[in-house]
């Protein structure tokens, strides 16, 4: 897929999908072990791509040199034979079927410097393992940090879908109540209640398992604060309980704070049949799914979830649905159904479009204010995924994302406003 870079005076910023990981390594024995994570359509087909994932980042993390032969054809075509013979033992730290019948798998993967290094030269190419235990361990800390962002990246991705299926409806119409005293004009009370169901509770167990996967541990975070570096905290409730989790980049807090803005779109995924058709109107009381925690000079530092369980209501939506007579007679009732999926997430973010061949992605975060010029530039410059023909969007494309992802996101018109400024491929 040709992936489209978008930005606001803002660059919208992919992060691949699969390739997470967790590093804790000692270079005196050669192992790596790295955490990672993995989807596919079978079990073993989610193990092969965290296991792939794993040496990726072994190769990418520990081999100093022409790191970017994993993008040449050749060398990727082998590196599923690579992978087998370089995995020295792997323990699977979590997995879980998702709604759709795939899987993701997150394990953890002791992995041979050596034999990744007799792999590169054997291409003819002259590498250095990197020394030195200081310089080791920040390579492994920034290696940490960016495979968190990814992992949450990849898991916001898969429940930015199974959130959409997590909510059952009923719907209740009371009494026309005239609305010109006479008998021409009516107005009937329509109210929607949304319910979580099974997959809520698939999503909030798959959240906290994730998390607890890829946060810092106890020394983790003592050693972060011995470096003088922030972690960021993210409170999670459900089912009565609640876990604290420390996570290593503030990107990853804002990641997470897509998902939660989502939660209103997420509630009001249905459609109405009546003599008209609606999808999800109505004034809501909502339940607080996440909010930043501004309080305690940790502003925008602290992020809490509350994740609600099966059978618990969501949100109630109201609104009157006004008739005439004549419409009124042709009623017989109100039909409400969910919508399903309607937007996708691959790649590092929300689908816009997709023909097969091209297609359009809006990321779930932003990287920072740019000019024209920079960003421009920042956009033809920029390789993620393995794809480095990323551009500023056209006019065209620009109001693809405005109409067709918002108008997804906020469904009817009147919330179409928008609140940032994009750059197109064009100043004016």
């Amino acid at each position: 897929m040709k992936h489209i870079n978008i930005f606001k005076n803002i660059i919208l910023f992919f992060f691949a999908i699969l390739f997470t990981s967790q590093t804790k390594a000692q270079t005196e024995t050669k192992n790596v072990s790295i955490t990672a994570s993995g989807s596919g359509i079978t079990l073993e087909d989610a193990q092969q791509a965290a296991l792939r994932s794993a040496t990726e980042q072994a190769f990418g993390v520990f081999i100093s040199s022409k790191i970017e032969m994993l993008n040449n054809k050749i060398v990727a075509d082998e590196m599923a034979s690579v992978t087998s013979g370089n995995i020295k033992s792997f323990e699977i730290l979590n997995k879980a079927q998702l709604p759709d019948g795939r899987w993701d798998v997150i394990l953890n993967a002791i992995v041979s410097i050596d034999k990744l290094t007799s792999f590169v030269q054997s291409k003819g190419v002259k590498v250095e393992v990197n020394g030195g235990l200081f310089a080791v361990n920040i390579k492994q800390q920034i290696i940490n940090e960016n495979g968190e962002i990814n992992a949450i990246c990849n898991m916001i991705g898969i429940l930015h879908e199974a959130m959409q299926v997590s909510f059952n409806y009923d719907i209740k119409s009371g009494e026309p109540i005239s609305t010109d005293g006479e008998n021409k004009n009516w107005q009937i009370p329509i109210t929607v209640v949304a319910t979580a169901n099974n997959n809520m509770d698939f999503c909030a167990n798959y959240f906290i398992k994730t998390l607890t996967s890829i946060c810092l541990t106890s020394a983790d975070r003592e050693n972060y604060r011995a470096l003088n570096k922030q972690s960021y905290q993210i409170n999670i409730s459900y089912n009565g309980n609640t876990n604290c989790f420390y996570l290593r980049k503030k990107k990853s807090l804002d990641a997470l704070n897509s998902f939660i803005s989502n939660w209103i779109f997420y509630t009001r995924l249905f459609n109405v049949k009546s003599f008209k058709e609606y999808n999800g109107v109505g004034t809501g009381i909502i339940h607080d799914f996440g909010n930043n925690d501004l309080g305690n000079n940790q502003i925008g530092k602290i992020i809490n979830i509350n994740f609600l369980k099966s059978g618990n209501v969501a949100a109630t939506f109201n609104w009157n649905d006004f008739l005439t007579l004549d419409q009124i007679e042709k009623v017989t009732n109100y039909k409400i159904t969910p919508r399903g999926i309607v937007s996708f997430f691959r790649h590092g973010g929300y689908v816009l479009s997709d023909n097969g061949r091209s297609g359009l992605v809006a990321s779930i975060f932003d990287i920072g204010s740019y000019s024209w010029d920079d960003a421009k530039v920042a956009c033809e410059e920029l390789e993620l995924n393995s794809y480095s023909d990323w551009h500023l969007p056209s006019k065209e494309e620009l109001k693809c994302f405005y109409y067709d992802f918002f108008k997804k996101i906020y469904l009817d018109k009147q919330h179409l406003t928008m609140y940032y400024f994009y750059w197109s491929a064009s100043e004016a």
